[in-house]
Formats: C-alpha cells, structure tokens, sequence
C-alpha cells in the first residue's frame, strides 16, 4: 500500500512540474519580441509564424519548441543543475567543454582530412592568384592543445599539432608556426580560463614569434604598461557550462609607454562605417561579452591607420575573432592594417580591398575555427 502511495506521490509531482512551469513561463514573459541573451551573447528564438503552410511542414511546432525553450522558466538554474549533476557522477565532457584544475576547454576530437583540404585549396589559390606579395598564414592553437595535460590519460582529444602539421605540408605560402612557442608557455596564464580566446599575454607571445618572419623586431614586453582592464570576465565557455567555481578572468590592455600612436579604427559593419580613436571599447567591460572590448564585435571590414607612422608599410589581415587582441601589437610596425573577416563578407575580398595596396597579407585563424569554418573558401572568388 505505502509502495503505490508512493508512486502516485511522485506521479502527482510529476504532473504538477508539467503543470506549473509552463504556466510560469507565459506569466513571465519578457515584453520584447526577441531579447537578447547576454549570457548567451544572441537573440533569443522569435516567435514562429503560424499558417496553414507551417502547420503542414512542421516548421511551426519546431519554432515553437525554440521559442519556448528560450524562455522556460528558470532556464538557467536548470542548466546549472543538469551540469552540476553531470560533474558530480564525474563526467570529464559537459556540454562541449572539458573542466580541469581551475580551467575549462572546448572540447575537439580531431578534423576531417577532406573539409581541410578544400580550405588549403582556397588559401593556396589566393598566393597564387597573388604571388607578388608575401602570403602568411597562422594557426593559432586552442587551450586544450596547451592544456592537454591536466585532462585524464584517457580523454579523446584530437592533435591540433597534427592539423597544424598537416596544413605545413599542403600550404603554399609562408606558415608561421607558433605551436612551439605556445606550447613552451603552458604553465603560464595564455589562456582564458571561462572563455575560447587567448589572452593578451598570449596574443604577445604568438605576435613576437610571427615578428620572425613578418619581418621586424617585437617590442619587448617591458615597453608596455598592462593595465587590468577587468578582473571579473567569465566568457563563451562559461556559458555553456553555468560553473561558478571556476576563476574568473582577467581582461589585460597593453598600452605602449601609455601612447595611442595616433590610432585610428574604422569599421564597416555592412550598413554604416564608423571611426573611432581607440582599439579598446571599455563599454564592453560593463556586460557579459567583456572580449569585445578588442576592437568591438566581429565586422566585416576595419581598418587601422597610424598618423605617427604615415609612411610604414601595410597589411591586410584575414581573420576570426583571435585577431582582436593580437592586433594591437602590430600597430606599431606598420601605418596600415586592414582586416577581413570572411565569415561575414557574402562577396568576394576585391570587392572591398585592393590587394596590390599591401606590403604582406596574414592569414590567422584558430585551430577550431578553421578545421570547421568555410568562411575562408572565399578567398577562390577574388
């Protein structure tokens, strides 16, 4: 008898959780149509379009499901308490991301041959396309290359190495290969611990191994005054995870001797161009998305020029979002640097840059990005 109270006492608790959440859910409703996330840094799901055509093809009940999903109530908490439950049985993977001694990585397994091989494809057109300038092209690895030791023995990983060896081999332009230097810093903080991207001491690391063979002399680290911009930055990776326990990062600015170099930023977002005098939007510092504050969000198009050194050289720049805090330091070698993010770009790269204008061109991307991104096939169109 107390064995099937019991069980009708779970059902009931049961019912009443489908019963109840829902209902919490429409009563707190935000007002907008589709508000923006901050910890998830997008736009939640819209409400879908209801028709007899939706209906049919079922792409209004699956709307429905994201839009629903988006705004369950108590969303976060419950993401808390699924990945803290999956920690707590000792999972090493949850949702993506890998959790060792104070430090989160993206989880990746390795990269198809194929889906490279059509992005070397691309690059190796473009030197040829352009083979009176000087192609470079950058791998930067990602924090579970570098920390790959603190993760158990047994965790499948793929070789970002490999890859990288691997694109060595097929490329036809100059590689510049900073794994090594990365590498040789790994029990040193060139990593967010909470976010995807390298660090700005990192970034520093990785610009005075590419100075090698970009051509000039790094300026050492004891020329810059590092201002900690924030020391409460929990990034992409947090956000996947909800794990409060682990430190949250530090956002460093490297000023040089505490000047501008008379800088300019300008950047084309696709429907307007704004200019600006600083690589450093510390509104960014005030929310969630505190690494944009690099030069701002991922654009299309932007360009920096140097009143202080008109007559240097210039660089084009292709690129996802490591670049921004490894820009900086080139701003003191050169009175141009123009940067395409492909990702972002419908056109062919002509249709906004003459590549004859440029002294060099660097290709830099990260290791998951281009093992999974085809922004960059766009260098074939020209």
């Amino acid at each position: 008898m107390k064995e099937k109270l019991h069980k009708i006492l779970l059902v009931s608790v049961f019912f009443l959780f489908l019963l109840i959440v829902p209902i919490l859910t429409f009563i707190n409703l935000p007002e907008e149509e589709r508000p923006f996330s901050e910890n998830e840094n997008r736009y939640l799901e819209k409400f879908p379009e209801i028709s007899f055509e939706t209906y049919v093809d079922k792409s209004a009940m699956t709307g429905f499901e994201k839009w629903f999903a988006d705004r369950f109530y108590g969303r976060e908490s419950w993401i808390k308490l699924k990945n803290g439950t999956e920690r707590f049985i000792g999972k090493t993977e949850v949702n993506g991301i890998f959790t060792e001694d104070d430090r989160m990585m993206q989880v990746w397994k390795g990269f198809d041959s194929g889906f490279i091989d059509k992005n070397i494809e691309a690059v190796n057109a473009f030197t040829e396309k352009n083979s009176d300038i000087p192609v470079y092209f950058m791998l930067a690895p990602t924090s579970q290359e570098i920390y790959s030791y603190l993760l158990p023995d047994c965790t499948p990983i793929g070789s970002q190495t490999e890859m990288n060896n691997y694109c060595k081999e097929r490329l036809e332009c100059q590689v510049i290969d900073i794994f090594p230097a990365m590498k040789a810093h790994s029990d040193e903080y060139i990593y967010y611990r909470t976010d995807h991207h390298w660090t700005s001491y990192g970034a520093y690391i990785a610009y005075c191994e590419a100075s090698k063979q970009l051509g000039f002399q790094a300026t050492p680290l004891s020329a810059f005054n590092i201002e900690h911009a924030s020391t409460d930055f929990r990034g992409t990776l947090y956000s996947k995870t909800l794990d409060d326990s682990v430190t949250p990062d530090i956002i460093d600015y490297y000023h040089f001797n505490g000047k501008t170099n008379g800088l300019k930023l300008t950047i084309n977002d696709g429907m307007s161009e704004k200019e600006y005098d600083s690589l450093y939007f510390r509104e960014y510092l005030e929310v969630k998305d505190k690494y944009s504050s690099f030069m701002g969000t991922n654009s299309p198009l932007m360009t920096i020029t140097s009143d202080e050194n008109p007559n240097g050289q210039s660089i084009l720049i292709f690129k996802d979002s490591y670049a921004h805090s490894f820009i900086p330091f080139l701003t003191n070698h050169y009175s141009n640097i123009t940067i395409l993010d492909m990702r972002y770009i419908n056109a062919g790269y002509s249709s906004l840059v003459d590549i004859e204008e440029f002294d060099s061109v660097l290709i830099l991307y990260n290791s998951i990005t281009f093992s999974e991104d085809t922004g960059i096939r766009k260098l074939r169109i020209g």
